[in-house]
């Protein structure tokens, strides 16, 4: 799967973006829409699309800042 099937297919995770913009969104905004609004498996394509790599160094920078945009997740 490619990233632009990806977001194609997913489009209804990316609720607040023009459809005419979505297809040109960043990895970064790609890595936060489908941690807050994807199932484990939407990560896992992530993954297979961007590398674990990448997806890596986009939460690490971005979770660093004082105010992030990721919802915390609570494990019981």
């Amino acid at each position: 799967m490619t990233r632009a099937e990806f977001i194609e297919q997913n489009k209804h995770l990316f609720w607040y973006i023009r459809k005419d913009k979505l297809q040109n969104i960043s990895n970064e905004v790609l890595v936060e829409f489908v941690f807050n609004h994807g199932t484990w498996e939407n990560v896992k394509d992530l993954i297979r699309i961007i590398g674990y790599d990448e997806l890596k160094k986009i939460y690490d920078h971005t979770t660093g800042r004082k105010i992030g945009n990721y919802y915390r997740c609570l494990i019981f």
